[in-house]
Order: C-alpha cells, then structure tokens, then sequence
C-alpha cells in the first residue's frame, strides 16, 4: 500500500472516545472526620484531546471503591452510557465536525432523568392554576420554588386545602397526570438502579421505542394513548432543550 493510501486509511479509521473516572483532589473536599471525600469526574478523551467535566449523579467519595459500596453499582455505567451517548449523538448531528469544545454543557442537558422533566414541567402546571386561587396565600405556602419539594407532595397538599380540587383542573392535566403516573410505574425499578432513561436516550430514540413498547401493552384497548403520551414526553424534552440554549 503507498503511503498516501495508508494515510487515507489512517483518518478513516473511526476516532476512539475513552472515559476514566476519577476524584478530583483539585476542588474543595468534604471533611467527615479525618476523612476527605472528593466529587467524582470524568476524564473524555477523543482525537488526542482531553476535557474534563464533574458527573451529575456521582457525589463526593473517599476513593473510586466506594461508589460500589454505597450506591447501586450501576452508577459509573451510567455516567459512561450518558457521556458515550452524548459523544455519538454530538457527533453525528455536527457530521465529521465534532470535537469536545463545550461537550460539558451538552452533557449537562442531556444527562437529566425524563421523569424529573415530566415532574418539573407538571409542578410548574399546577403553580400556574393554584396561583389565580383564593387564597393566594395557600399557592405560597406550598413552597414550590423548593427543588426538594416533590410535585406529589405538593398534588396531594393541594386536594386537601382546596374544595373541589379535581374539578379545578383542566381536563388536559388530568391526562397528563396519566402520563407522568404511567411512566413512572413503568420506570419505578429503574430509578433506584441507575437505568432510568435520559434526555439523550430520548434523543437517540431508544428511549422512544422502549417507553412506546411498554405502552403498547398497557394500553391495549386504548392505542391512541400511546402516541398521545409519546408526544407529550417529546414536547417536554424539545422545550427544555430550547430553554437551556437560550
């Protein structure tokens, strides 16, 4: 083979992505004791490049073996999963243009769980009703500005201090709420395991197809829910999307 061929060859050859984790002795440690934990990392690397971004569901650790003691022990593969997906996805939406100048920021939109936008985006909804109420005083005192305030906290709080709550709601709520309860009892297991889907495993359309194909077993006598809660996920996730690059 002549060299100008080996070379062609050479750049076609596909671009490896590796991921080390690690603790970032770099930062501000927690100190628990004579005992410093540290946040966990990740170290990309791709076409001789290197960035590093802090991991969103790792917390702080003495060393790389606690995660497994403490946490389920899908938490890494996770991380890696979400940051390859975010790679490939990146890559082919920028066609042969990719590098991993800013790939942090897309990791930060795309490593939120879908349940999460779901239960934000339908907090948001009730605020936005229970706020035209009387009293006004009782919409503030439910504290939704409080992230560690959960959206079933507040529903179940507010069908006890308004009469008539149901009938206050919007029909298009209702049926969202069907949505946000089937998709969590769908996913239930899969929180507490590190395998819940992702705003890219929707992106990817895994995602898609494996919520699609859960429902169309649950909704067997009713079809036209499937694509309808379909919809209703991806109109979430593209708004969000759109939210967080303006």
């Amino acid at each position: 083979m002549k060299k100008e061929q080996r070379k062609r060859a050479r750049s076609s050859k596909p671009k490896k992505v590796t991921i080390k984790f690690f603790l970032n002795q770099a930062v501000q440690p927690i100190v628990e004791g004579k005992t410093k934990r540290y946040p966990l990392y990740a170290l990309i690397t791709y076409d001789r490049k290197n960035t590093m971004m802090r991991c969103h569901y790792g917390q702080y650790y003495k060393d790389l073996s606690e995660i497994v003691k403490t946490h389920y022990p899908g938490l890494l593969e996770m991380e890696e999963r979400i940051i390859r997906k975010t790679v490939d996805y990146e890559m082919a939406q920028r066609e042969g243009k990719f590098d991993l100048k800013g790939i942090y920021k897309k990791y930060d939109q795309y490593c939120i769980g879908l349940h999460v936008l779901l239960r934000e985006y339908l907090k948001g909804q009730l605020w936005n009703m229970l706020s035209r109420l009387e009293p006004y005083e009782f919409a503030k005192a439910l504290n939704f500005n409080d992230p560690d305030v959960e959206f079933e906290t507040i529903y179940k709080m507010s069908k006890k201090l308004y009469k008539d709550f149901a009938s206050l709601l919007p029909k298009h709520f209702d049926q969202e709420m069907e949505v946000y309860q089937q998709f969590t009892k769908l996913y239930r297991g899969s929180l507490f395991q590190y395998t819940f889907p992702t705003v890219i495993e929707w992106l990817d359309e895994s995602s898609v197809n494996d919520f699609r194909e859960k429902l169309k077993a649950h909704y067997s006598q009713n079809p036209s829910m499937v694509n309808k809660s379909i919809e209703f996920v991806d109109r979430i996730v593209r708004d969000q999307l759109e939210q967080s690059d303006t």
